[in-house]
């Protein structure tokens, strides 16, 4: 699969694990269990697709790690 798709894909997951927590957010008949599950999604989500990010960018350690000279 492309790199392009792959982040493409990645992005469409995280936008819609955040849509997901945000109406969990407000109904209050989910579960706390259920609410923890889709805020662990979200968080997968979002480190997968700066993964693809770091990978795509060639960019490694962040903001900082151009500072890094070890």
């Amino acid at each position: 699969m492309p790199q392009n798709s792959m982040v493409t894909f990645a992005q469409a997951r995280l936008d819609a694990a955040r849509k997901e927590v945000r109406a969990a957010a407000i109904d209050f008949d989910i579960s706390d269990e259920r609410l923890l599950e889709l805020r662990a999604n979200l968080r997968e989500a979002d480190v997968e697709l700066r993964k693809l990010d770091e990978k795509l960018l060639g960019k490694k350690g962040g903001l900082l790690g151009a500072l890094k000279f070890w």
